[in-house]
């Protein structure tokens, strides 16, 4: 990070309020589409045609702890193997599917390596270290930053124990690279905001580029997110959290069981009962802080601090991030590691309150609950097309009662679990991969 001294006092340098795509995240896209239609000539699809428009297709990773991990894995893999990864623009994840992205995006040429980082990956998944000693060392640091909450504490434990790594790489790190892979969108809701029983304005994505309010159209600089800002200035900045943060953030579902003991740390064990206590989670400074921002809640503007936490506890996919008018996405793959089309219907919520075209769902009787292994949905010329692939379906694994033996919330899995995790997710795209080619063939010709 830059010294506070070099950074401008001006409003436009710190807060950036404009429901617009920010700059280099335009550029980054831009030159993403050179891949994108390399592809599509690739599938014979007219150069005539992608003059006129190269579509934006976005994959989407739900929620489901290790499962999303584990099963968005599989999913890219898969996608990799069968020459279907270049055509994505942008890659957005909620809750567990942020693990896999962090763990990817560690490597900037993930996409030309997915073999070797899957097999990394699942190694490390399997047969990973969980060190204690490590832990503390991280949190020790974590409890002398004033907003410690039980985020730091789930990164810690819970999603350090899955995923066996402390990244200490920021997400800032990554603004600056080549289109080599899809761009990465990590999302979160506002705590304060999904108490109010808003639908809209909990939204929070964090990109290597910035980090704001979808709805409201507010962003700061990734670098700066957590620094204490006044009136839309930086009023004290402080250093940006680490991926390992990030993944406890963005994937922060509260366990049924927590599996794991506090140890030995006074400072640790006061601060993480004091935020038990009062149920804090997600802490930061809020850089709208007594600034105005038309049309949005005052308590948006009002409180010094904002709580974020995982978008899973209420739409267990990262549709809204797809689903920003300004990101002209024509397709939707949508990977499903919860097994409940109740994300379907909320998405359809969202987006009749939020004004975002979104096809019409109607699932076919009886499939609830013994969903198909694919799904397109469509209708009209402004909405996307969205394909849904429930990982667990009658095709692939004979149904839903297969959640039973990966439940969110458990142990790590072992490699058996693993493995067949994996080799679900993979079959899903390998069964479907003439259904995927004929919906990207679709926008094109739209």
């Amino acid at each position: 990070n830059l010294p506070f001294a070099a950074f401008s006092l001006s409003l436009s340098e710190n807060v950036r309020l404009s429901k617009s795509l920010n700059p280099k995240e335009e550029e980054y896209v831009k030159g993403r589409q050179a891949v994108v239609e390399k592809f599509l000539t690739f599938l014979l699809v007219p150069h005539s045609l992608l003059q006129e428009h190269v579509p934006v297709i976005a994959v989407l990773g739900s929620g489901g702890g290790e499962r999303a991990v584990v099963g968005l894995l599989g999913s890219l893999a898969q996608m990799a193997e069968k020459k279907l990864l270049d055509s994505i623009t942008y890659l957005c994840g909620v809750s567990g599917s942020t693990w896999c992205m962090a763990s990817l995006y560690e490597d900037p040429c993930w996409s030309l390596k997915v073999p070797t980082n899957k097999d990394k990956l699942m190694e490390r998944l399997s047969d990973g270290e969980f060190n204690i000693s490590e832990m503390l060392d991280w949190l020790n640091e974590a409890v002398e930053d004033e907003n410690y909450s039980l985020t730091d504490f789930w990164a810690a434990t819970v999603v350090y124990r899955t995923v066996k790594k402390i990244d200490r790489h920021h997400l800032s790190e990554q603004k600056d690279r080549d289109t080599t892979n899809p761009y990465p969108i990590y999302t979160a809701i506002d705590k304060g905001m999904k108490e109010d029983h808003q639908k809209t304005y909990p939204w929070f994505e964090v990109s290597p580029h910035e980090a704001g309010y979808t709805h409201v159209g507010a962003y700061v600089t990734t670098s700066l997110f957590g620094s204490q800002f006044e009136e839309g200035i930086v009023k004290k900045q402080t250093e940006e959290k680490d991926m390992l943060y990030l993944q406890g953030l963005c994937g922060s579902a509260l366990a049924d069981i927590l599996h794991f003991l506090l140890n030995t740390a006074a400072k640790i064990i006061t601060k993480t009962i004091v935020a038990l206590c009062s149920w804090t989670w997600g802490t930061k400074f809020n850089f709208l802080h007594n600034y105005s921002v038309e049309g949005s809640p005052v308590a948006l503007v009002s409180d010094e601090k904002r709580y974020l936490m995982d978008a899973g506890l209420l739409l267990n996919s990262p549709y809204v991030a797809a689903l920003r008018p300004e990101r002209k996405v024509d397709l939707i793959l949508s990977f499903d590691f919860i097994g409940e089309t109740s994300v379907l219907t909320l998405t359809a919520d969202y987006c009749k309150e939020a004004g975002v075209p979104f096809p019409t769902v109607v699932i076919p009787a009886g499939e609830e609950d013994k969903p198909k292994d694919f799904y397109v949905f469509k209708d009209g010329e402004k909405a996307p097309i969205v394909i849904h692939i429930p990982l667990f379906n009658t095709v692939s694994c004979g149904g839903l009662e297969w959640r039973n033996n990966y439940k969110t919330f458990q142990l790590p899995y072992d490699r058996k679990k693993i493995e067949e995790v994996l080799s679900i997710s993979s079959l899903n795209v390998k069964n479907n991969k003439q259904q995927i080619i004929a919906e990207i063939q679709a926008v094109c010709t739209d």
